[in-house]
């Protein structure tokens, strides 16, 4: 099972400095539920300026 955020799951990896975010489809009956909606891959001030936008 995959974590949500908003109701949209995600899975999150680390690739060398990086974090890369998956999202997927939200739904239960989606057509594709491994297709990737969304990928993000944030560096280290990536993860900072996220950090200040939600704090």
């Amino acid at each position: 099972m995959r974590e949500r955020i908003g109701g949209v799951p995600f899975e999150t990896k680390k690739s060398g400095g990086n974090v890369e975010i998956r999202f997927y489809p939200k739904g239960e009956n989606a057509k594709n539920p491994d297709g990737i909606v969304f990928m993000l891959s944030l560096s280290k001030e990536d993860r900072k300026k996220l950090a200040q936008v939600i704090s």
